[in-house]
This record gives C-alpha cells, sequence and structure tokens, in this order.
C-alpha cells in the first residue's frame, strides 16, 4: 500500500513540476510567422525565383509567406508576384531583384510605411491601403532616385550597366558611349 501511495505522491508532483516549469511557446503576433514578421504572399511563380534572407536562400513558390527583410530575386524568362498585408501588388519581370526590409502595416488603424527598393529588372506595382491613406508613406528606390507614390498602377524599370572606365576621357563613365 505504502508503495501505491509513494507511487501516486511522485506522479503527482512530477506532473506538478513538470506544467510548473516549462513553458508553451507564446503565439506569434498577427503578421508573425515563427518569429518572423510576415510582409506578404507569394500569389504567382513563373519559371525560377528565390527568396533571400542573409545566408538563408528558399526557393520561392505560390503560397509561400515573404517575410521582413527577405530579398525577392527572379530568374531569366520569370516572373513573380507578391501581395502585401495592405493589398499592395508587386508584379517582378525577368531578372529582377527587389529588397522588401521597410514594411510596416497595421490592419486595424491602416497606418504604416512601405518603402521598396528595387536593384535591378521591372516591376508593376498596383498600390494598396497604405496609399489610398497616406502616399507620402509610400516610396519606390530604384539605385538612382527615390520615387513617391501618387498614381496607383505604374511600372519600375532599372537597367544596371557596370561602370566603365574611359581610357581616352580619363573617367569613368556610367553608360557607353553611341
Amino acid at each position: 500500500m505504502r508503495t501505491i501511495r509513494a507511487l501516486i505522491l511522485a506522479l503527482t508532483f512530477g506532473c506538478a513540476s513538470a506544467t510548473g516549469w516549462t513553458q508553451t511557446p507564446a503565439a506569434p503576433a498577427q503578421g508573425q510567422v515563427a518569429g518572423f514578421v510576415r510582409v506578404g504572399t507569394l500569389k504567382a511563380v513563373e519559371g525560377q525565383a528565390w527568396l533571400l534572407l542573409g545566408e538563408q536562400q528558399r526557393t520561392a513558390a505560390p503560397g509561400l509567406t515573404v517575410r521582413h527583410g527577405e530579398r525577392l530575386v527572379t530568374g531569366p524568362e520569370s516572373a513573380a508576384t507578391v501581395t502585401l498585408r495592405d493589398g499592395t501588388t508587386l508584379s517582378l519581370g525577368p531578372d529582377s531583384e527587389v529588397d522588401l526590409s521597410e514594411f510596416a502595416f497595421d490592419a486595424t488603424t491602416q497606418e504604416g510605411h512601405l518603402l521598396v527598393r528595387i536593384l535591378q529588372g521591372s516591376m508593376r506595382v498596383i498600390t494598396g491601403l497604405l496609399s489610398k491613406v497616406n502616399p507620402d508613406l509610400v516610396r519606390i528606390s530604384t539605385p538612382t532616385s527615390v520615387v513617391g507614390v501618387r498614381g496607383t498602377d505604374f511600372i519600375v524599370e532599372v537597367k544596371v550597366e557596370p561602370p566603365r572606365w574611359d581610357p581616352a576621357a580619363g573617367e569613368f563613365n556610367l553608360h557607353d558611349k553611341l
């Protein structure tokens, strides 16, 4: 009888201590996925595309979550479309590279900001709630300029050409002479 009582006490204290010392992981906050803030969702991918975050690389596929700070890259003859949490749609053309590191959106207040950096290639933008609430908080950046958004549907194209040394002129020229 004592062994049964001792076993019951041991199980009771063992279960109590296990529940007392363990913590259940906090549920991700709205817009977060496993510690990452969700910026949007990939809606379509044609050909090859990748999501890059530091040293991590994921193959892009429809339905994947796009996380804060990720860069979306498309290969030759490829395209990808992302819908951001505010409803903004970004459609990338072939050989494009876009950085999504500055995006915040509160669905309750409809406040936030968006800065998309297009490093190369082409991108069609159909703006969402952020540009309707406050267009000054939506910007598109290229290597040579920053565009304030005033329209609701537009295309941005960036052609990257390496600088060339022109020995005859004694200087760097950013564009080939015709």
